[in-house]
């Protein structure tokens, strides 16, 4: 599984899904599906977004594999 790190970020840099939607062309819907994990899947431009408005340029920062357990 792939967990997707933007809660963690968001909530170190004292920031909201709403700022996060404010700052980039993404829904708060969309934004609050990928923070809380209920999602399959990301497009690219999705997870570009996300980084540009965060200041990422590492994928590692954004993005962790996790085993799933079973």
């Amino acid at each position: 599984m792939i967990k997707v790190k933007v809660k963690d970020i968001l909530s170190q840099k004292n920031r909201s899904i709403y700022w996060l939607s404010s700052n980039t062309n993404l829904t708060y819907p969309t934004l609050y599906r990928m923070v809380n994990q209920q999602t399959e899947g990301i497009q690219f431009h999705t997870l570009e977004e996300v980084m540009k408005a965060l200041n990422i340029t590492d994928f590692n920062q954004i993005l962790e594999l996790v085993d799933e357990e079973k």
